[in-house]
């Protein structure tokens, strides 16, 4: 709740902001802060990222991306470079995060996968919690995958042919 946005208050160049400032860190050999070198980040930007994930993610890179363009076609060369800094150490941040979840499901999908006809799901979709976890996610997005082809063929079946489809 410290670092959460209080959303409804809140505008995208205040959020670019208090993203920043999470982000800062004391640079060594000076008093100022700023963002610190790649692939350093700080502590406090994984908390913040943390309670405000919901807001942060696939859009905040666009709005990152998109403020350092608007600084490159306005030739403000030093905001900028500033601006790819941050949005490399956002990016960062983001597989930081994210890439424990990432591997378990890979993890999965390699066990899964060359079992999926296999009916004995306790002999390769079992072990920890977590385990069973991603199994149920890569199961779930298998079954959605296959439920998406088969409302398709099904489509493509019933749908009579004529020259104007």
């Amino acid at each position: 709740e410290k670092y959460r946005f209080d959303w409804p208050n809140i505008e995208v160049p205040q959020m670019v902001e208090e993203l920043r400032a999470a982000c800062s860190v004391k640079l060594p050999g000076s008093d100022e802060r700023g963002i610190p070198e790649h692939p350093n980040v700080a502590s406090k930007a994984i908390d913040f990222i943390l309670a405000n994930r919901d807001y942060l993610g696939y859009s905040m890179k666009l709005t990152l991306c998109r403020f350092q363009l608007s600084a490159m076609s306005n030739g403000n060369k030093e905001e900028a470079e500033k601006y790819e800094k941050f949005f490399h150490n956002f990016l960062t941040l983001e597989n930081h995060i994210s890439a424990p979840f990432r591997q378990i499901i890979q993890d999965s999908e390699a066990r899964i996968g060359p079992n999926f006809g296999n009916l004995d799901l306790p002999s390769f979709a079992n072990g920890h919690l977590y385990e069973r976890i991603a199994n149920y996610i890569v199961l779930k997005g298998m079954v959605a995958h296959w439920e998406t082809k088969v409302v398709d063929a099904d489509f493509v079946e019933r749908t009579e042919e004529t020259p104007e489809n």
